[in-house]
């Protein structure tokens, strides 16, 4: 897109791309300068007519009225990202054009599921993990309620930056494999921003299907710069009554990283469908071979937290 063509438009920064956009986003943005590597915008005009091919990937999920959440279809130039009530999002080498359906919901699943998908398309893989910069980048890898953002939110508290909350897009630098930053904000549980922030209750929901709440991380204590990774850990919590609440650290093999890795994808089963694994191991490989991956297991509950937070310090210090 020329610049006469996007001028107008916000300029953002995340996921390690500037973005360009009209869209009214409700989210704390970090600012973007410079060219736009894409442009986001929302039409009000409905989805493109027509015969589609059958889709690559049908989501195991269903909505409200009973029809898979998600659909993937690979179309001549572009890819679709159906969700039937949320809209359809056409993505292209240089921009993401949607047609809401849902425009509440819109910017939800743009930051989550859409860019991830963008960015697995441009050959950037994204792991499903929080991440905070203690020195270097430290990484949380987990499915939903496994305790990624509970860590990264009490590193944050001890004054540890945030990198991304939910999706780490990484890439090969320099000096090692480094993680992207993500935007100013953790999407919390209830029951995790009444213990870090007081009242769950003053904070927006992220989706009305959803409990969980935006939780707007302070511009000072956001890190909106790539970061090398310094370990990668995978929480198992298990309840404090088993091994005497002890914290331990086990390393994993990088044969059993990589493993992880693509458990641990964001968009896992779509990148599978559309064909995209393969390109992908053997970035994953060099991963696992340059940046510790540690199981992490710990006792389950709050009141452990500040224990586990300094066992994790000392564990950071020991690889270091």
């Amino acid at each position: 897109m020329s610049t006469g063509a996007w001028s107008t438009y916000s300029l953002y920064g995340l996921y390690g791309l500037v973005m360009a956009s009209d869209f009214p986003f409700t989210s704390p943005l970090a600012p973007g300068t410079g060219q736009p590597d894409l442009t986001f915008t929302c039409a009000a005009a409905p989805s493109i007519s027509g015969d589609l091919p059958a889709p690559v990937y049908v989501s195991r999920f269903r909505n409200t009225r009973g029809e898979s959440n998600c659909l993937f279809y690979r179309l001549d130039g572009l890819d679709l990202l159906r969700f039937p009530e949320v809209g359809d999002f056409y993505l292209y080498t240089d921009r993401i054009i949607c047609h809401a359906v849902d425009p509440g919901a819109v910017e939800t699943y743009l930051l989550g599921t859409v860019l991830s998908c963008w960015l697995e398309r441009a050959e950037v893989p994204c792991l499903h993990a929080s991440a905070v910069v203690a020195g270097d980048a430290v990484g949380f890898l987990s499915f939903n309620g496994g305790g990624k953002s509970s860590l990264a939110t009490a590193m944050l508290q001890e004054g540890c930056p945030l990198l991304t909350d939910d999706v780490l897009a990484i890439e090969p630098g320099p000096e090692g494999f480094c993680g992207r930053f993500g935007y100013p904000q953790m999407r919390l549980w209830p029951p995790e921003a009444d213990h870090f922030w007081g009242s769950a209750a003053r904070f927006q929901r992220v989706h009305q299907v959803s409990p969980k709440v935006r939780v707007p991380v302070d511009s000072a204590a956001f890190d909106a710069a790539g970061r090398s990774l310094a370990c990668l850990y995978l929480p198992v919590r298990r309840p404090s009554v088993e091994d005497d609440g002890a914290v331990r650290f086990e390393a994993l093999s990088a044969r059993d990283a990589v493993i992880e890795f693509v458990r641990h994808s964001f968009v896992a089963p779509l990148v599978q469908a559309a064909g995209w694994q393969p390109r992908r191991i053997d970035l994953f490989a060099q991963l696992a071979a340059q940046v510790p991956v540690r199981r992490l297991i710990y006792p389950s509950g709050f009141e452990h937290l500040p224990r586990v937070i300094d066992e994790i310090f000392k564990d950071l210090d020991r690889l270091g």
